[in-house]
């Protein structure tokens, strides 16, 4: 199957997968030892389980962009397994208080959701059901997981939704900082970088590599040409062309590298960046303003974002609420 279709259907539902026990693999946390079951959070009357979180932790891991391999580091893996406990006892927060709120989806929501799905992602009823087979879900299971993800949207919109006004002012100002004086033309800088690769997730290995990016940094400083270095040293994309990775303009690259990327004038060299790719230092080789063809796109990209802003800020204020006039009890 393509990886895009399951990546679509992953992160729209996502966090649903998580409360609802279903997971896409096993965790490494949980294939080295058979786990003995026992209570590590109590939510108003429901409770939340070791067997529970440990069976949420890829689909969160994968949720928040970190290869499930980091729970073999088990000073990592606690931190971790505490971050995702806070959300399963959130999302019983959210589902408990849709439930008060007598909101409900039906099954016809839950077929049209499905049917909707597979048409985006031009697949089949018995393609589609396929897939989830391969991550361990079963169609039944699923809708379920469907449900509760859509009731937990609706709760969020009308709850979180209905308080967000984004004015055409807050995107105008927002354009015109993006995209240049005016919102007339907008920055596209053509960019190389020298990126190190970790050997694996492990802390000494990612400080390896960061100490290694951070010591080309030095001799970049010290005079070093760029090209030569990158051909020499990188290991990424480029690194034969001197480093060069192209033309670019915004939201079109990664947003830590983005930000990176077009804070430099032509010849400066970033502090080191990290990605999931490795740790890069960037530079900028060419600058320029170009005539925006696609002001309205852009717009629209830009209300979006800032919606989805608000909409995190007024959701932790929500639950935070939530939490307030809730029993907790987290005993992990």
């Amino acid at each position: 199957m393509k990886r895009m279709i399951w990546k679509s259907i992953l992160f729209l539902l996502l966090a649903a997968t998580a409360s609802s026990g279903l997971y896409l693999a096993k965790s490494p946390a949980v294939a080295e030892a058979v786990i003995v079951d026992r209570i590590v959070a109590r939510v108003n009357n429901e409770i939340v389980t070791l067997h529970d979180l440990q069976k949420s932790m890829t689909p969160y891991l994968l949720q928040n962009g970190l290869d499930p391999s980091v729970l073999q580091d088990r000073s990592r893996r606690d931190a971790l397994m505490r971050e995702a406990l806070k959300d399963l006892v959130d999302e019983k927060l959210l589902l408990e208080e849709a439930k008060k709120l007598d909101m409900a989806i039906s099954d016809e929501e839950v077929d049209q959701w499905l049917a909707y799905t597979r048409q985006q992602q031009g697949m089949s009823e018995a393609d589609f059901n396929a897939t989830l087979s391969q991550y361990g879900l079963n169609p039944k299971n699923y809708r379920e997981v469907v449900r509760n993800n859509l009731l937990r949207i609706r709760l969020i919109n009308v709850r979180v939704g209905s308080q967000i006004n984004i004015s055409d002012s807050e995107i105008d100002a927002a354009y015109r900082q993006r995209f240049g004086s005016g919102g007339a033309t907008e920055p596209v800088v053509t960019i190389s970088h020298i990126v190190i690769r970790p050997e694996s997730t492990a802390p000494e290995d990612l400080k390896a590599a960061r100490a290694q990016a951070e010591a080309l940094r030095e001799r970049l400083l010290a005079g070093e040409d760029f090209a030569t270095l990158a051909r020499e040293e990188s290991q990424g994309p480029g690194a034969e062309d001197g480093g060069n990775l192209g033309t670019f303009q915004r939201g079109e690259l990664a947003p830590g590298f983005e930000e990176a990327a077009f804070a430099l004038e032509v010849g400066e060299y970033s502090p080191v960046v990290e990605t999931p790719l490795g740790f890069h230092v960037v530079t900028v080789t060419k600058r320029e303003e170009r005539v925006s063809t696609d002001v309205e796109e852009k717009k629209a990209r830009i209300r979006a974002e800032l919606h989805q802003r608000a909409m995190e800020r007024q959701l932790e204020i929500y639950l935070q609420n939530l939490r307030t006039r809730s029993f907790i009890e987290v005993k992990y």
